[in-house]
């Protein structure tokens, strides 16, 4: 499994609100994905990241699916994604 933290990186811009809601969406589009482990209740406690587990196999299509999330919300600019394994 690898570890995605979405960082947001600019607490003017990125309010909690904002984030929350990003972040929903994100639970939203992964919630009946096998591949993929999210948290909603961590989502709606979420200050300033957002971080789900992504098999190895599914991590590339998961961050194409972050990366449009972001332009939909017009985050892109706000974030530092990283990856790690775990």
């Amino acid at each position: 499994m690898k570890e995605v933290r979405i960082r947001f990186v600019d607490p003017e811009k990125s309010t909690i609100h904002r984030i929350r809601n990003f972040g929903e969406d994100i639970w939203r589009s992964f919630r009946e994905e096998k591949r993929v482990t999210i948290n909603l209740e961590e989502i709606d406690r979420a200050q300033d990241q957002i971080a789900y587990l992504a098999h190895g196999a599914f991590l590339r299509r998961s961050l194409t699916e972050v990366h449009r999330l972001l332009k939909v919300h017009f985050m892109e600019n706000e974030v530092v994604i990283e990856t790690c394994s775990r």
